[in-house]
């Protein structure tokens, strides 16, 4: 399919599921950042005043995990202030010992099977999809415009979709935006609107080489709540597609957090993206999906695909035979390369709870290693 429209959405930070997510990586950062780093995985539920955690951990537990999660919530506006009740944390810890000091004896093998995708392509700066860059600006000037009190009323969870017409797989209208806001002010919808057109609409595509024009259909949805954890539940994972390319290109359900940097499902989605940002960047491409499938107890991937809908300069074929030999995708390799094990160290502590906020991918307030390209040969 070349002539379509594709709609990507996403939330603010504020969001019970961004929460869960944030919560979750907060967790990895934590056990990756201790003295003695050790491996964990995270999974949280949020629902009004409740926490649930599970943390599967090696090592030591030299932090309070509950403590951390309500410092996530507070920072997000949820608790912990002044006259503000906490929520309520149930943990449940296993440790398992075949995570401590997990970083400095990796396994190398793949821990069970899965085929991940990476993507990358030209309509944006970020080499990712207009859409989902589109969704992400807008709540990303929603959540400031909560926090700053320029837009009285509105809660800082929101949602932004954006739809986009594609001509030949290349972005030529914005034909829809629609935002969901909590607030109380829902019965003044008009004045609403027009408030957020000018605070938010124009300024997230001022300086955009597509913008909104007349026949570009906007709406604001107003929903009478204060949002967050009181109006609606949140879980880890269940944002994979924000998380990802805002279902543009093939992607798997699976959670990227909460799960430490061995887990295969997380080192080979960030790998194929790096290997595609890799093909882009070279010219080779205007766009490109690379498929990496790896089966359980292998160092290296079963197989490699790519996709490069029609807009290779030269014969795929060649484009994966340079990948495979410029690129080393053992697992190993791939840990060292993007140094997965050390990225909170090397960011004060908090690394991956920074990417559970607005996409693991194209992230312009972010360094980020699988967005660097490889060079490739040829």
């Amino acid at each position: 399919m070349r002539d379509f429209v594709l709609s990507s959405q996403a939330v603010t930070a504020a969001h019970p599921d961004k929460l869960s997510d944030q919560i979750s990586d907060a967790m990895v950062d934590a056990f990756l950042s201790a003295d003695e780093p050790s491996a964990c995985i995270a999974e949280c539920a949020i629902a009004s005043g409740i926490v649930f955690l599970s943390l599967r951990h090696g090592g030591k537990l030299g932090f309070d995990p509950a403590a951390l999660a309500r410092k996530v919530l507070a920072d997000e506006g949820y608790g912990g202030g002044p006259g503000g009740k906490q929520p309520t944390v149930m943990l449940d810890l296993a440790e398992v010992p075949e995570f401590t000091n997990l970083p400095a004896r990796p396994s190398g093998a793949a821990d069970h099977m899965t085929t991940a995708f990476g993507y990358a392509c030209d309509h944006t700066q970020s080499a990712m999809p207009l859409p989902i860059v589109a969704a992400h600006r807008l709540c990303d000037l929603l959540d400031d415009a909560a926090k700053a009190e320029r837009l009285a009323g509105i809660a800082a969870d929101a949602q932004a979709q954006v739809a986009v017409r594609f001509a030949d797989r290349r972005p030529v209208e914005i034909t829809g935006i629609a935002l969901s806001l909590f607030t109380p002010d829902a019965a003044n919808h008009k004045d609403l609107t027009e408030r957020v057109r000018a605070e938010i609409l124009e300024p997230a595509f001022r300086d955009a080489d597509l913008k909104p024009g007349a026949a570009t259909r906007f709406v604001v949805t107003p929903i009478a709540s204060p949002g967050g954890p009181s109006a609606h539940a949140g879980l880890t994972g269940r944002k994979s597609s924000e998380d990802g390319y805002g279902g543009f290109c093939r992607e798997t359900s699976t959670a990227l957090s909460g799960k430490h940097p061995g887990r295969i499902d997380r080192v080979a989605a960030y790998a194929a993206r790096q290997a595609a940002v890799s093909v882009v960047r070279a010219g080779m491409a205007r766009e490109c999906e690379v498929q990496l499938s790896y089966v359980h107890g292998d160092r290296t991937p079963a197989s490699l695909e790519v996709d490069c809908f029609n807009t290779a300069e030269i014969p795929e074929q060649e484009i994966s035979a340079h990948l495979l030999r410029d690129i080393d995708f053992g697992i190993d390799a791939i840990a060292e390369r993007l140094e997965l094990w050390r990225l909170p160290v090397l960011n004060d502590g908090v690394f991956y709870s920074r990417l559970a906020r607005k996409g693991h991918f194209g992230r312009e307030d972010m360094e980020l290693p699988w967005d660097r390209a490889v060079g490739l040969s040829g």
